[in-house]
């Protein structure tokens, strides 16, 4: 349908690796390139295994994927060499490959977008069980879907094939975006690193970091609590607050005293001899409440 209706080129997302492979395979016998794209596959397949020795050349995934190339289908997963993977998205990126099968690891940091994405499922495993994805996982994915410049509009497919809640598609499908926070840590080494290299000030790569930029925003807001807290202060009026006031220094005064009295008292020669059966014993903490007990 897609091929038919014209949506390539079509990225078809799946959760699995072993998926990505089987589906490429039953879709073996089509062919979506032309005999002058078969050459061209042909060319940069060939000038990119240069790089491989002889008995690397020989790998399976490397013969077993060229033929798929050459129809204009792709795999793309984290089991494939890193030469592989490369090629593909080159090819990709040429539009000669009219199917790309990936996992999920192709939508992160590569700026390679296709007129139509396929999901073939709504679950994934995340090392404990099966769940739906998230909205910012959908959003991450789908959002390859249309071609700046080039198409008008994306074309989603979620492919669905068991019951699902109007609620779960809603959160998936309209849920906001995964916050984005930067994990910039400034340490010894990095500006040590950035001194080294004469062209480049630490200060002025410091405050075009994510990290400040972040920072900087969230400036405004806490000005305005702050400001909120401070009205609320001025609004506020407490009756007698000299007699308050000398009333709360002499129960801080009452608990600091007290507490020297215990570590005093408790210590070893001093209640070792009144530690004897028949005795009760009160026990006061921070975090709990006093209890008593008997020896």
């Amino acid at each position: 349908m897609i091929m038919e209706r014209n949506f390539a080129p079509v990225i078809i997302f799946s959760f699995s690796k072993k998926d990505c492979e089987l589906y490429a395979m039953q879709m073996a016998k089509l062919d979506f390139n032309t005999i002058e794209e078969k050459k061209l596959v042909d060319e940069v397949f060939n000038n990119a295994m240069d790089v491989l020795s002889e008995d690397d050349r020989k790998l399976p995934q490397v013969e077993n994927v060229i033929p798929l190339l050459r129809r204009g289908i792709g795999i793309h997963h984290g089991g494939l060499l890193p030469i592989l993977k490369e090629t593909i998205e080159i090819l990709f990126g040429l539009g000669l490959i009219k199917a790309l099968f990936a996992t999920e690891t192709f939508a992160m940091g590569l700026n390679m977008p296709a007129r139509t994405v396929v999901f073939t499922n709504c679950q994934k495993f995340d090392g404990k069980d099966f769940r739906f994805i998230t909205s910012g996982e959908y959003i991450q994915m789908s959002g390859r879907a249309g071609r700046r410049g080039l198409d008008d509009k994306g074309i989603v497919i979620l492919m669905i094939d068991q019951k699902v809640t109007p609620s779960v598609v809603k959160s998936m499908v309209q849920g906001k975006a995964d916050p984005i926070n930067s994990a910039f840590h400034l340490t010894y080494n990095m500006v040590l690193n950035l001194l080294r290299v004469e062209e480049i000030n630490p200060e002025y790569m410091l405050e075009r970091s994510f990290y400040q930029f972040q920072n900087q925003a969230v400036i405004p807001d806490l000005i305005d609590k702050v400001k909120a807290k401070q009205k609320e202060y001025n609004a506020l009026s407490i009756e007698q607050e000299h007699s308050i006031a000398s009333y709360c220094n002499i129960r801080s005064q009452l608990e600091l005293l007290g507490s020297q009295f215990r570590s005093f008292i408790t210590k070893p020669e001093y209640i070792k001899p009144f530690l004897q059966p028949g005795r009760l014993v009160k026990v006061k903490t921070e975090k709990y409440t006093s209890t008593t007990g008997a020896l």
